[in-house]
């Protein structure tokens, strides 16, 4: 029997690109697999985003509209409770599969697949038609600590962050794979309570691959799948904001995974070290206009201090 699948696209303010993805997946080949729907939760948008998918064809088609924005991880789970399908994948809307896309994830999957395997992942393709290199290994402190200092940026094989060693050309098991394009089993996503809704945007899905790998389960890339990735989403939108929830969602994961003392550490070295980290580095690449967002960011991350550690720490 061939596997059910459903889509969920979380929605804000994405424009054109979320009728985009949704035209990709229409165009798409369902030979060895079943879509039930595509589940678009919207976060509240005020532009024209949601006016432009109901104009499409498609009656798979299920649009839940929030009033606010809830953020992506919640938004994520209301879609996931109305999946009744084997898997459920998690799709942004700033990415597009090609015709072939699910056709050859399922042809690996109908090979490959055991009770051992939750999550699979696709090659992904950028707009200059490059590889991104997007799989991650689950992180340590010390990876944090990296970043705060910009060390990955200098050396990526010294300080690893990400696993920009790895050219992405073959299929492998990983820790983590990008949320962009996340499919996941539903009883196991179900198992684990979804997506902890403590992280409003940013670092959700890797906690939630964290806690996949700690129960034995395995994320595997699948290089012979590929969908296009703009990057960014409408998160470059605000740029500013997107450094507060990025750095809040990190320290958030810090106190949450390696406890109190290691979560203040990673706090104050965050707070004071990376604002002169990264205006530095703005410095360097002529970019004035970062190091105003840098100070604005932090700006709402001093101003969210305890918030950050009350929500790190509750269980």
């Amino acid at each position: 029997m061939q596997k059910t699948f459903d889509i969920i696209i979380v929605n804000w303010n994405s424009g054109e690109q979320l009728k985009d993805c949704v035209e990709s997946v229409m165009k798409s080949s369902f030979d060895n697999c079943n879509l039930n729907q595509i589940i678009i939760v919207d976060n509240d948008s005020k532009d024209n985003s949601i006016e432009l998918v109901q104009k499409l064809d498609f009656d798979k088609l299920k649009i839940i509209k929030n009033t606010e924005n809830l953020g992506f991880g919640k938004a994520c789970n209301i879609g996931a409770k109305n999946s009744q399908s084997d898997f459920i994948l998690f799709l942004n809307p700033d990415a597009m599969v090609y015709e072939d896309t699910f056709k050859k994830l399922f042809n690996y999957i109908e090979q490959n697949d055991t009770n051992k395997i939750a999550v699979y992942g696709v090659q992904l393709i950028g707009d200059d038609g490059k590889i991104q290199r997007t799989c991650a290994r689950i992180p340590t402190l010390s990876n944090f600590i990296y970043r705060s200092l910009g060390l990955n940026k200098l050396n990526h094989k010294l300080f690893p962050y990400t696993m920009q060693h790895w050219d992405h050309l073959d299929t492998r098991e990983v820790d983590h794979v990008m949320g962009a394009f996340f499919m996941i089993k539903r009883d196991v996503f179900e198992k684990l309570n979804g997506f902890d809704e403590r992280f409003f945007v940013y670092y959700e899905d890797l906690e939630l691959s964290k806690r996949i790998k700690d129960l034995g389960y395995k994320t595997i890339f699948v290089s012979e799948a590929q969908a296009y990735h703009k990057g960014g989403g409408t998160s470059e939108q605000v740029k500013d904001h997107r450094l507060f929830y990025s750095i809040r969602s990190r320290l958030i994961y810090g106190f949450k995974h390696f406890g109190l003392l290691k979560g203040i550490f990673l706090m104050i070295f965050t707070f004071t070290v990376e604002p002169i980290t990264r205006v530095i580095f703005s410095i360097f690449k002529g970019q004035g206009a970062e190091i105003l967002e840098t100070f604005k960011g932090f700006g709402m991350l001093y101003k969210d201090t305890f918030n950050i550690i009350k929500l790190g720490l509750k269980k």
